[in-house]
């Protein structure tokens, strides 16, 4: 075992080159789950900009106004 799976026959090395992909796609799993993707604050952004262009339009009242971006803030 001194060659890292390479005493398992001829896919030895597949073998050796499988468990170094696995063990890079899950540092990059681990790595992706515990940094915040920037697309969700940026959602949350236009979605505030919309619901103050509907207030200023007068399409909706201050009390839904408040109501809705509570929703969205939380």
């Amino acid at each position: 075992m001194g060659k890292f799976f390479m005493g398992f026959g001829p896919f030895g090395g597949l073998l050796s080159l499988f468990f170094i992909i696995l063990l890079i796609y899950l540092a990059v799993r681990t790595v992706r789950y515990f940094i915040p993707s920037p697309k969700a604050s940026s959602d949350r952004d236009d979605s505030l900009g919309i619901l103050k262009n509907r207030l200023a339009k007068g399409e909706i009242s201050q009390e839904e106004y408040h109501r809705m971006r509570e929703i969205l803030m939380s």
